[in-house]
C-alpha cells in the first residue's frame, strides 16, 4: 500500500548525460524501476508487520502468525495495485485538467475498491468466523483508511530520504519553467522529461502539453517521442537510414524517417 506522491510535479535533476527513468520529486529512486519496487514492497512488509503485531479490526483475535501472513500479503497486493494505477490516473486526470491533489485523492478512492476486495478475500480466508459480521461497507472504509494512511507515510518517508544522496541530485523548483533553458522534451511512459543544461525534470503530462508550455516555434518535434529545441544541436550522425541529433548536453536524440526533410532544411543535420 505505499506509494506516496507520485505525480505530483517535477523530479530530482540528474548528472548530465545520465537520465533515470520516472523521478518524480521527493523520491530516491525511479516509479516502475526496480529499486523503487524493491523499496517499496519492503516498506510495505515492515508496515504489515507493524499491523500485525498491532492487530487492529479485531484481527487480534487471531494468532500472531496468521495476522502477520495475512496484513502482508495485504499490504503487498495493494502496493501492487496502487504502483500500477496511481500513475495511470494521475495522467487521466491531468489531462482533464483536475487539481493533483483532487485527482490523487479520486484515485485512492477508486483504488480502495480492489483493495477491499482483496482484504476482505484474504481475511475471510485467514479468520473468516470473526469478520463474518462485515459488511462490504465495513471492508471499504477500512481499507481507505489504510490507504490514504499509508500513502502519507510512505511519501514522507521518501521525501525524508531525497536530502541523502548529497550533491547527486538536487531537487528542481517548481518555478523552474523557463522556456529559454529547454533543450529538449523526451516522453516516458506516463511522463515527459524536461531536458536542461543544469539536468532533467520529470513531470506528469502529454508530451503535446509540454510542447505547449516549454516549446517555441523554432523547435521541432524530431520523433514521436522527443522535441527538440533549434539552438540544442551540435550536430548529427547518421547508421544507414537512421539520423540521430547530437545535443549540446550530450544526449543524443532520433530522427523519425518522416522527419529526416524537415531536420534537415532547417540545417540540422549539417552541423558538426
Amino acid at each position: 500500500m505505499a506509494f506516496g506522491r507520485a505525480g505530483l510535479r517535477l523530479a530530482p535533476a540528474h548528472p548530465l548525460g545520465h537520465p533515470e527513468k520516472m523521478q518524480i520529486e521527493g523520491f530516491d529512486g525511479t516509479i516502475g524501476g526496480a529499486r523503487w519496487w524493491a523499496r517499496a514492497f519492503c516498506f510495505s512488509a515492515l508496515l504489515g508487520l507493524v499491523v500485525a503485531l498491532l492487530g487492529p479490526f479485531g484481527s487480534f483475535y487471531n494468532n500472531v502468525a496468521l495476522r502477520l501472513i495475512d496484513w502482508t500479503t495485504v499490504f503487498l497486493l495493494q502496493t501492487i495495485l496502487l504502483g500500477l494505477l496511481v500513475p495511470m490516473m494521475m495522467r487521466l486526470g491531468i489531462a482533464a485538467k483536475l487539481p493533483r491533489w483532487f485527482t490523487l485523492g479520486s484515485a485512492l478512492v477508486l483504488i480502495a475498491v480492489p483493495g477491499a476486495a482483496v482484504a476482505a478475500t484474504l481475511t475471510n480466508i485467514f479468520w473468516g468466523q470473526h469478520v463474518s459480521t462485515y459488511r462490504w461497507y465495513d471492508w471499504y472504509l477500512q481499507t481507505l483508511l489504510l490507504i490514504v494512511v499509508t500513502t502519507l507515510l510512505w511519501g514522507c518517508f521518501e521525501i525524508a530520504r531525497a536530502p541523502r544522496k548529497g550533491g547527486r541530485e538536487s531537487i528542481e523548483s517548481s518555478r523552474h519553467t523557463s522556456k529559454g533553458d529547454v533543450i529538449c522534451l523526451q516522453m516516458e511512459d506516463h511522463y515527459v522529461r524536461v531536458h536542461r543544461m543544469t539536468g532533467s525534470t520529470l513531470e506528469l503530462m502529454a508530451l503535446r502539453d509540454a510542447i505547449r508550455r516549454y516549446g517555441n516555434s523554432d523547435g521541432l518535434q524530431v520523433h514521436r517521442g522527443w522535441w527538440v529545441a533549434a539552438d540544442a544541436t551540435r550536430g548529427a550522425e547518421r547508421n544507414a537510414r537512421n539520423w540521430r541529433l547530437i545535443l549540446r548536453n550530450g544526449l543524443e536524440v532520433p530522427i523519425a524517417r518522416n522527419r529526416i526533410n524537415l531536420a534537415r532544411e532547417r540545417g540540422w543535420l549539417d552541423r558538426g
